[in-house]
């Protein structure tokens, strides 16, 4: 991904925490399943251009989702990592063509981290 050089910070919260952060940061008052902060954007940018950002993860919902889905919550918090990772460095899901190209790259990066398709069936961003 290139990003050999950058330093990530992960943090798994609880629900009550990831709806503060989604009202405060986003102007949605719920929890959501992950957030991404990007220090490479911004006003300070160059100030520490080694440090990629923050990948914040709602574990109560990640549970859920796990649930919901009979998938492993391993593997759901795989998926939630890469997705706030794939965020980080520049991909979105803002349109249908930017969400399957963001789909495709965290279908295979799951893949190369060793996780079966058949546990991510249900997993599509670009709906």
């Amino acid at each position: 991904m290139g990003c050999t050089d950058r330093e990530l910070s992960i943090a798994v919260i609880d629900d009550q925490e990831m709806q503060r952060l989604n009202r405060d940061y986003r102007g949605v008052d719920e929890p959501t399943d992950v957030l991404s902060f990007a220090q490479a954007e911004g006003e300070f940018a160059e100030i520490a251009p080694e440090l990629l950002g923050d990948v914040v993860i709602a574990a109560p919902t990640a549970a859920r989702m796990a649930l919901d889905h009979q998938c492993p919550l391993p593997t759901v918090l795989d998926l939630l990592l890469v997705h706030g990772i794939l965020h980080l460095i520049g991909f979105d899901h803002a349109d249908p063509d930017e969400a399957a190209a963001m789909d495709r790259k965290t279908l295979d990066l799951m893949a190369r981290l060793g996780h079966s398709s058949a546990d991510l069936a249900w997993f599509e961003t670009a709906g």
